[in-house]
């Protein structure tokens, strides 16, 4: 079965997170978009997206949501340790981390860079301050070894 640009897809990999399909390659890979990250993923990775049939009872009445429910629910921040890295590796392991972030639906992450030289913290700043996906990035008040980066 083939996708299409456009269609919506299961990501089984993900905890069966929905994307859009939006590039396919020339070797059958597919470039999905999924809650503002992008990946690519072959085909045997995904599922077609079923639509939620509803009910007679669920068209009825809407559901309401119970005393105790939370629907504020954010995931707990991501947390990067870079000691030991050089610019280049700690900025691909730091984009790694927010993609994983981003997908498990935290709001922000923690940076741990150290004091150093300061060139890894540099980096992660500029770096930081480039992405559109970081609303707001800010030295830790009380380790300033430690950068804390909040998502849009």
């Amino acid at each position: 079965m083939a996708f299409s640009v456009g269609d919506s897809a299961i990501v089984r990999a993900l905890g069966n997170k929905r994307g859009d399909i939006i590039a396919i390659s020339r070797d059958g890979r597919y470039q999905l978009r999924i809650e503002g990250v992008t990946m690519w993923c072959r085909e045997e990775d995904l599922a077609v997206r079923k639509e939620a049939g509803r009910t007679k009872a669920s068209r009825s009445k809407p559901a309401r949501p119970h005393a105790g429910d939370d629907h504020t629910h954010v995931a707990p921040p991501g947390r990067l340790d870079l000691h030991g890295l050089i610019v280049e590796e700690a900025l691909a392991r730091l984009t790694q981390e927010i993609d994983r972030s981003l997908l498990r639906g935290a709001d922000r992450i923690e940076v741990i860079h150290g004091k150093g030289s300061g060139r890894v913290k540099d980096a992660v700043h500029r770096y930081l301050a480039s992405m559109p996906v970081v609303a707001a990035f800010r030295l830790d008040p009380v380790n300033p070894g430690v950068t804390w980066a909040y998502f849009r």
